[in-house]
């Protein structure tokens, strides 16, 4: 796992930011062996390697964020759902937005390898977020708001 830990730290500490800090030997634990493979064959050595190896990998996690969420939902109210529903496509509207910031021709083709390891770090980040989400089934409709919601979103 050290061409996948050298990529992590090179993209930056991403996990450090998202809402639910997610360890790092948790996330890198997510990858498959098939991506530490990609990555340290002689086509993996290249940054459009590199990126076809996130690539291959994205669409791998990107299935495991799907079922995670569609685990989540499954016994949900509709009004539940749908608050899930909202979470997550702000958080696909963060990730992307995030992602394509650290990305500039001007900063050479690294920003292209970190960019993309954003968006690869982030999907496994959240499908650990959503695979822990608990909410409080026991807690009554009509109960105060967790602390420090905004009024606003209460």
């Amino acid at each position: 796992m050290k061409t996948i830990a050298m990529l992590l730290a090179l993209a930056g500490t991403l996990a450090a930011t998202p809402a639910l800090a997610v360890d790092a030997a948790e996330v890198e634990a997510r990858y498959t062996p098939a991506f530490q493979t990609c990555l340290e064959s002689p086509e993996g050595q290249s940054t459009m390697g590199i990126v076809q190896c996130i690539g291959a990998e994205l669409e791998i996690q990107d299935a495991a964020l799907n079922a995670a969420y569609r685990a989540l939902i499954a016994d949900m109210t509709p009004a539940q759902k749908a608050g899930v529903q909202k979470a997550q496509r702000a958080w696909i509207a963060f990730r992307d937005a995030d992602c394509r910031s650290r990305y500039s021709p001007d900063w050479g083709s690294i920003s292209t390898t970190v960019a993309n390891m954003c968006v690869l770090q982030r999907t496994v980040e959240r499908t650990i977020e959503l695979g822990t989400f608990n909410p409080d089934w026991a807690a009554p409709a009509d109960s105060a708001p967790a602390v420090g919601l905004l009024p606003a979103h209460r």
